[in-house]
């Protein structure tokens, strides 16, 4: 077996430069966002040449056997309301998976894992400032209060702030939250008190930063956000979308928010959706990585991890008898 790893500007440059090297045989075992967060780096891999078939035989009867496989995915996709573009560069990367139509979970596992990027926040480590961002209504201020429940479980005490005190009951919603955690909810009331607040607690602590609902479509609001990000270079913001959101909105938000530097897409009400087709097209049109996901308005034990096992999960939640992510 032949092993290489390329660099490209994004999916679809790679997959060329994969079929030019390696054949169009060759499969992609990993891929993740390049360090400088300009690009993809894949991993593909390619068997030594079969001699038993004739080149041409060879490529028909591949092509043959995973046009069931192809259609079924399709469906799938359809089924989703997944844009027609998405789904072509979708179905464009499985047609050179060599995908063996044996298991539909293990393939769309596969063609999630080549098309989409994971990094799971760091929740785990001892310093980070995360800021969520999104739309009004997307759930913000209840991620901020399930990321700062499950730090308290694990012993670990987050700093909580937040800056949406436009929003009526905001404030007090995550106040609320916060007291029954017995920890401090701090109040930037402007760019002024949270640039104080982040240099009286970093670094080393666990920052979480909940913001008011932005308008993608005003650029007062994006200013304003972006001033915000801005502050300090610590600072990641998150996009917080809905599931279960019109496509082509999602595409919209997508490439409105992804000039704030965001890097990340983390996924809410999971568990209240049908159809994800917004949230591949969210990940595509904005270059995201996929990092956690809420399935509920519990605030314990529902924040999950998004990998291509538990989004191929969600794909195939009403298609086939599959166990719902937990």
């Amino acid at each position: 077996m032949r092993l290489r790893t390329f660099n490209a500007p994004d999916m679809s440059h790679a997959m060329q430069m994969i079929r030019d090297t390696l054949g169009r045989e060759a499969v992609i075992i990993a891929s993740h966002r390049a360090e400088n967060g300009k690009g993809v780096v894949v991993t593909a891999a390619a068997e030594q040449e079969d001699q038993s078939l004739p080149m041409e035989e060879a490529v028909a009867h591949s092509s043959f056997t995973q046009e069931p496989v192809l259609q079924h995915i399709e469906d799938i996709l359809r089924f989703h309301s997944a844009p027609e573009h998405v789904s072509s560069k979708l179905l464009e990367v499985a047609r050179h998976l060599n995908l063996q139509g044996k298991d539909i979970h293990t393939d769309l596992t596969r063609l999630m894992a080549a098309c989409f990027q994971y990094a799971p926040l760091p929740l785990d480590q001892e310093n980070f400032t995360i800021m969520l961002v999104g739309p009004p209504g997307t759930g913000k201020t209840m991620t901020i209060a399930k990321m700062a429940s499950q730090a308290v479980m694990e012993k670990k005490k987050p700093v909580v702030i937040t800056t949406d005190n436009k929003r009526a009951g905001g404030v007090e919603q995550l106040s609320a939250f916060t007291s029954i955690l017995g920890i401090e909810l701090n109040i930037a009331d402007n760019r002024g008190e949270l640039w104080r607040l982040l240099q009286e607690y970093a670094p080393h602590h666990r920052i979480l930063i909940d913001t008011g609902g932005v308008n993608p479509f005003n650029p007062a609001d994006l200013r304003e956000i972006m001033e915000y990000v801005k502050l300090d270079r610590s600072i990641e913001p998150v996009l917080v979308s809905a599931a279960g959101s019109d496509s082509a909105e999602a595409e919209d938000m997508a490439r409105a928010f992804a000039p704030l530097g965001v890097r990340r897409l983390l996924l809410t009400r999971i568990d209240a959706a049908r159809r994800y087709g917004s949230v591949l097209t969210a990940a595509m049109s904005g270059r995201f990585a996929f990092c956690h996901a809420s399935n509920s308005s519990r605030i314990i034990g529902e924040f999950t991890l998004l990998n291509p096992v538990t989004l191929t999960e969600l794909l195939l939640r009403y298609q086939s008898p599959q166990k719902a992510v937990s």
